[in-house]
């Protein structure tokens, strides 16, 4: 059975792609953090879409009543840098390490997190398929 068939398992895999190329790109951007004139990158938002979602590819909340607030997303979850980050050096470097690294322990936690989704779906496949023989 070819698991890349199944589109859970495919939008796993992307994702640990995307992760993957993030943190190659974040630590580019800590080894330049000396570089005159560099400047920090990053890639854009993996967008995961869900049957049912709204046309932003997220889940819409659902409202009892019209007169509800719907939500809204923060300024980060929006596209927008803050000040902070676009601040640059006297040489012109954009980098801020603490942003960097703080960016990198998030992509490594999501990979590990997706990677245990993975593990957790492939044991129930398991699970499912010892039972039925």
């Amino acid at each position: 059975m070819d698991l890349s068939r199944l589109n859970l398992f495919s939008k796993f895999v992307q994702r640990m792609n995307w992760l993957g190329e993030r943190q190659k790109v974040l630590a580019q951007n800590v080894a330049n953090a000396d570089t005159p004139g560099y400047v920090a990158r990053d890639i854009r938002p993996f967008e995961f879409r869900v049957s049912g979602a709204t046309g932003r590819g997220r889940i819409g909340l659902a409202q009892s009543n019209s007169a509800h607030a719907g939500g809204s997303e923060s300024g980060m979850a929006q596209g927008g840098l803050t000040a902070k980050q676009k601040e640059t050096t006297l040489s012109g470097n954009s980098v801020t390490l603490d942003h960097e690294l703080m960016k990198s322990a998030d992509t490594a936690m999501d990979y590990q997190l997706v990677t245990n989704l993975y593990r957790k779906q492939i044991g129930m496949f398991r699970a499912v398929l010892t039972r039925g023989g």
